[in-house]
């Protein structure tokens, strides 16, 4: 019998398997720690498919004038890499956002069950979906959320490109512009960034936004109702 297809976006990938595939689909499998900051994958890397155990991943594509766009953001238990299991590899990149324990999984052993049980295939399936629904959410948003919810978004997505160059989560921006980029005025969003403050989330100084918790930001972006 098929894993119920859960309602929520939240995918426990393991949970979708019975113990036996569960066993199967880790076998082979390597478990590594990796800092803040580390790219865990990019289009020259071998195809590779990993299961966040804890953590956050930002899957993220680039141009070569350096811009960037964020894809999704990622969670613990949940899958990196889906599409290569069936697909080739897209043209992404992954980013640990806060340090994550990953569990890289053996891909050929995957490839060969997701063939073979149909349990397995159901699984992937389910976790594409929820990966298109995410990514459908990061784009409304923008537009959609609320005054915090487009903050939260605006923040780690801002945080996670400046970890890449700096190492750290800051955001340099003022007020303003961080209003203009979320149409919102500088008031309302100066509102926001204490309570944020408040709450432990960042730490604010003229000019720059220290983003301490991102597993909060993305919770907020995670709880958008889409």
């Amino acid at each position: 019998m098929l894993a119920p297809i859960p309602a929520a976006d939240d995918v426990d990938f393991l949970s979708l398997l019975s113990e036996v595939n569960r066993r199967r689909l880790l076998e082979g499998s390597t478990q590594d720690v990796f800092p803040a900051g580390a790219l865990v994958f990019d289009p020259d890397s071998p195809p590779k498919a990993f299961l966040i155990e804890r953590g956050l991943v930002r899957a993220y594509t680039t141009v070569p004038d350096g811009r960037q766009a964020t894809v999704a953001f990622i969670h613990s238990k949940e899958l990196v890499g889906t599409t290569m299991i069936v697909s080739h590899a897209p043209k992404l990149l992954a980013q640990v956002v806060a340090e994550s324990t990953l569990r890289t999984l053996d891909l050929e052993n995957v490839r060969q069950l997701a063939s073979t049980e149909n349990e397995v295939l159901a699984a992937v399936a389910t976790a594409l979906a929820a990966r298109l629904r995410n990514a459908t959410r990061l784009i409304a948003i923008r537009s959609l959320g609320s005054i915090r919810e487009r903050l939260a978004y605006d923040l780690l997505d801002r945080a996670a490109r400046s970890q890449l160059s700096v190492g750290r989560l800051d955001v340099s921006a003022k007020h303003a512009e961080l209003a203009d980029s979320i149409g919102s005025s500088r008031e309302v969003v100066g509102r926001a960034l204490s309570s944020l403050r408040a709450e432990g989330i960042v730490e604010t100084a003229p000019g720059m936004v220290r983003v301490i918790d991102p597993m909060s930001l993305a919770g907020m972006v995670r709880a958008f109702g889409f």
